[in-house]
């Protein structure tokens, strides 16, 4: 791939730096693993180094790394990206592939095309439309192994799932499954007792590890909740939360 696809807001700026690189300049690039900076960092590179573009990127894991002689930086590290940036002639922080759903058409075109896949798998209208409103964790290079080759779609979602909890705080989990929850049963669902059955379930699950976590002790348990020990007991009843592992002692 040797143009930047996508019109997203990053692939709009990732453009733009490479139009505006010039000889002379220092440019530095951020962001999480997958992003795209190598990518970009090896255009600008190319286009203002005299020789391989390789020699003229640095990648910086730490402050001093900085201090090594290049052209082009990049790093992970968002900490070290936003203390140095305004010392380069442009830098460029790269959102993540699940942050650039618009990107992911045109993308997704060119790893087919590119891997000369024979199944039309992706190309179909409803196949196409799940990978696009499918709640994207993977990184590029990711998703050019699902849709690149001809097998890459067992990738897909589960053998990942500890990579994709990793990646996300439990908010944004919690967001992305209410949001498809919403979508599968639609308006005219009673959203009032979904709500309720949601709350008690979540609320069940805390209390059981609250519960654990004070070694099963209901007056340590209502402390560490900051609730009346008798409000707990109520719970528990209404939860039907059993007495596992004997979690629950008399006291």
């Amino acid at each position: 791939m040797k143009k930047i696809l996508g019109q997203s807001e990053t692939a709009k700026e990732m453009r733009k730096m490479l139009r505006n690189a010039e000889p002379g300049g220092t440019y530095l690039i951020g962001g999480e693993p997958g992003t795209g900076k190598g990518f970009l960092a090896g255009l600008v590179a190319s286009k203002i180094g005299k020789e391989e573009a390789e020699k003229n990127i640095v990648r910086v894991k730490r402050i001093e790394d900085f201090r090594k002689k290049g052209l082009v930086y990049i790093t992970e590290n968002r900490t070290l990206f936003d203390m140095k940036s305004q010392n380069f002639t442009s830098s460029l922080w790269l959102l993540p592939l699940r942050e650039r759903k618009s990107d992911l058409s045109e993308l997704i075109e060119y790893f087919i095309q590119e891997g000369g896949v024979v199944s039309t798998r992706w190309y179909s209208k409803d196949a196409l439309h799940l990978l696009l409103s499918y709640w994207w964790p993977f990184n590029i290079q990711e998703l050019k192994r699902v849709v690149g080759t001809e097998n890459g779609y067992k990738l897909l979602p589960y053998q990942n799932i500890r990579k994709i909890l990793s990646n996300y705080s439990a908010t944004e989990i919690l967001r992305a499954k209410i949001g498809n929850l919403f979508d599968d049963l639609g308006k005219e669902s009673n959203a009032g007792k979904i709500y309720q059955i949601f709350i008690d379930s979540v609320e069940k699950v805390f209390i059981e590890e609250a519960l654990e976590y004070c070694e099963g002790s209901l007056s340590k348990t209502a402390d560490f909740l900051s609730i009346h020990r008798n409000t707990l007991t109520q719970k528990i009843k209404k939860l039907k939360i059993k007495n596992n592992c004997n979690k629950l002692k008399k006291e």
